[in-house]
């Protein structure tokens, strides 16, 4: 197991070890631990840290290389409410305005 994948894909979603460690039912020492390989972490963690990160399992195990940082977003999607994702959506949007605007802003200064 690339146990440094789990550190990275927490870092990724700029989670805490605490709040991890809340989700798994553990404390952050037992989340310290893991991300450093120096604690087992059972078949039912692992499965609850891949749903939380959006990662798989196989990612885990070294069976798959790197995720980019689009693919971790696409699989944290699919897992998402309708509710969750229209809002995720419509920041999307409101942030690609905010950019052409800039654009445009800067295009006129010039």
């Amino acid at each position: 197991m690339e146990i440094a994948k789990l550190k990275n894909a927490r870092e990724r979603l700029s989670l805490t070890q605490e709040y991890v460690a809340k989700y798994l039912g553990v404390s952050r020492t037992a989340v310290v631990q893991m991300e450093n390989g120096n604690r087992k972490i059972s078949g039912d963690e692992l499965a609850k840290l891949c749903k939380l990160y959006g990662i798989s399992s196989d990612y885990v195990l070294g069976n798959t290389g790197d995720m980019s940082a689009t693919e971790l977003f696409a699989r944290s999607f699919d897992s998402l409410s309708e509710i969750d994702k229209q809002e995720i959506l419509n920041l999307i949007q409101f942030k690609q305005q905010m950019k052409l605007r800039k654009e445009k802003e800067s295009n006129s200064d010039s």
